[in-house]
């Protein structure tokens, strides 16, 4: 028995079917040149054949050699985006500190080049905090945050006399100071405030309840703690200097609040992370919409995010009304962020396994790794490049797909590309940010990771082998 739609849905249909052709109308003749973009956004370069190369490195090469999937990291834009963060707010402010997000992206081998650039490690478990210290991270350049401390993490923080433990709820209180009065040492502490924008839910201590305050209050009361900060972090891929400058203004009224209250100063004043990047955006509530249907995401780029010297100028005024009398009573400003750093500075090779016939004229391309390594690809844009026809005109748009046995397995829909074939290898651009950290092995092992510096390149990361999957297990 065959089933019409009803009018609703097929108006609903005619609606998205309409502004999918309006968009195509005005965005879909623009050329692209993919060329000078991969060079402006992401550092890359490419040869007269047409090979996009990292450092001089040419990427299809990389990925016959160690084999795909593979991770490609670009030492020299990891240098440069760490610089331009650190930099930017460093030459409007006397007392800036830059601590990575080890959550984004944990792979030793990077983590260990951002701390040789000068950043401080921000941890969010035992395990965060067990890497740092192995990555030989002096425990007072490491600050622990997290939702979910358990007992073991607050004793390795404590006991190794990390610099700061940023409280994420009242019992954090009672059991820091408990260790810190077993170890014999004065602990210093911050809370994770809430104020009227950005993440709250299972996070942070909310300002407007009072609980923040009476927090403070216990703090002060406790022996072995030293109530020395505050820590903010309102979400991520944020891309509105106005979001930070109120929830700061927020922060820094309450900070001569609990000064006031309380007698504490305000050492350390973390504004957390979140920052977007011009590269990748979130797909929008229309996009959903659009691809549910069964058409491509809208064309239209996102806006363009401010760069770090907008946030910079925007949030460093701002503090220096709060702290107009010189650098004596100026708290160090911390800037936790991830996504903004390592992201561009990484991407993602994969090969094509098969082409196969689709419906209305879409090819299906099959790839070697799929929602297990590219989890971010289901929520976000990234820009997609044939690694080795970077010359070569568009010719059609392509469904691609993972390896997996699961029909939800889609790495991208619609994708502009030049004709593919079996072999060819793709890049994922900015990688950096969230792939690593939700990677599994769904039936394959996770990749292997190549760091290209001074246009050489190295293993840093084996790819995992079938041995490692399963080395735990009592065969």
């Amino acid at each position: 028995m065959k089933f019409l739609s009803s009018p609703k849905t097929a108006l609903k249909l005619g609606l998205l079917h309409g502004i999918h052709h309006l968009d195509r109308w005005r965005h879909g003749n623009r050329r692209v040149d993919l060329i000078a973009m991969a060079e402006r956004d992401w550092g890359l370069t490419t040869d007269p054949r047409g090979h996009l190369l990292v450092q001089g490195c040419d990427l299809a090469e990389l990925g016959r050699r160690y084999g795909t999937p593979l991770y490609v990291v670009n030492r020299e834009q990891l240098a440069q985006t760490y610089h331009a963060f650190h930099d930017g707010f460093a030459s409007r402010y006397p007392q800036v500190e830059v601590a990575y997000s080890y959550k984004t992206n944990p792979v030793p081998g990077v983590i260990r080049e951002l701390h040789a650039m000068g950043a401080i490690a921000e941890v969010i478990s035992e395990f965060e905090l067990w890497l740092a210290l192995q990555l030989g991270v002096p425990p007072d350049r490491i600050i622990v945050n997290g939702p979910g401390k358990t007992p073991a993490g607050l004793e390795r923080a404590v006991k190794s006399g990390v610099r700061i433990i940023n409280i994420d709820n009242p019992a954090e209180i009672d059991a820091i100071d408990a260790l810190a009065a077993r170890h014999g040492v004065l602990q210093k502490v911050g809370v994770r405030v809430i104020t009227s924008v950005g993440w709250s839910s299972q996070f942070g201590i909310r300002i407007d309840s009072g609980k923040a305050l009476e927090a403070f209050r216990r703090i002060r009361a406790r022996t072995n703690l030293a109530g020395c900060g505050m820590h903010l972090h309102l979400g991520t891929g944020i891309q509105d200097v106005g979001t930070y400058v109120q929830a700061i203004r927020e922060v820094l009224e309450f900070a001569g609040v609990v000064q006031r209250e309380t007698g504490l100063v305000m050492e350390y004043l973390d504004f957390g992370g979140g920052f977007g990047v011009p590269t990748v955006r979130h797909h929008s509530v229309m996009d959903g919409k659009l691809m549910l249907n069964g058409l491509p995401p809208l064309l239209a780029p996102g806006p363009v995010p401010p760069a770090p010297t907008d946030y910079a100028d925007a949030i460093t005024t701002l503090v220096r009304r709060f702290y107009p009398d010189g650098t004596a009573r100026l708290p160090t400003l911390v800037f936790e962020p991830g996504r903004a750093i390592s992201s561009s500075a990484q991407l993602l090779l994969l090969e094509v396994l098969a082409i196969k016939d689709g419906r209305r004229g879409v090819r299906n391309v099959i790839l070697n790794g799929g929602k297990n390594i590219t989890m971010p690809l289901g929520y976000e844009f990234h820009r997609i490049f044939a690694a080795s026809r970077m010359r070569e005109p568009v010719a059609a748009a392509w469904h691609l797909f993972g390896p997996l046995c699961h029909p939800g397995d889609i790495v991208a829909q619609f994708e502009p590309l030049p004709e593919l074939a079996v072999g060819d290898v793709l890049a994922i651009m900015d990688a950096g940010a969230y792939f690593v950290p939700n990677q599994m092995n769904f039936s394959n092992p996770r990749p292997g990771v190549v760091m290209v510096s001074d246009g050489r390149d190295q293993l840093i990361r084996e790819h995992e082998s079938f041995e490692d999957i399963v080395r735990r297990d009592r065969l």
